[in-house]
């Protein structure tokens, strides 16, 4: 399996970069949804929760050259930016190292998989 660079010609967080630059409507919309959650009262959730129900909700034309709405791969970066933009909300999502620096699973670290599109793909 080709690793995302090799598959996009890009890293993830190029690829991210690029994407939330062309479509800043996504993340204003994942903004509004962690708001209405942590207003009922929670205190931990998932970025791919806010991400699916993104897809779920809103019927766009995103600009993408992989020819994904969003791509999976950007799941965790909009976590990120979250709260790198609302430090005093640390702790609501779980914020993992990134695989790209080295993050180990179990086992050796391998690249993350993807697929002919740049999707990741994943293992169980």
């Amino acid at each position: 399996m080709a690793t995302y660079r090799e598959a996009t010609g890009k890293t993830i967080d190029e690829a991210f970069s690029e994407f939330d630059r062309e479509n800043p409507r996504i993340y204003l919309r994942f903004c509004e949804l962690v708001d209405k959650l942590r207003a009922a009262g929670v205190t931990r959730t998932s970025s791919k929760l806010i991400i699916n129900r993104i897809r779920w909700d809103l019927t766009i034309e995103t600009k993408s050259e992989d020819g994904f709405k969003i791509n999976d791969a950007f799941t965790s970066r909009y976590a990120r930016k979250y709260i790198q933009q609302y430090p005093e909300h640390e702790g609501l999502f779980e914020i993992r190292q990134l695989r790209s620096n080295g993050y180990r699973v179990s086992g050796p670290s391998e690249p993350m998989e993807v697929d002919i599109n740049g999707q990741g793909l994943l293992h169980i």
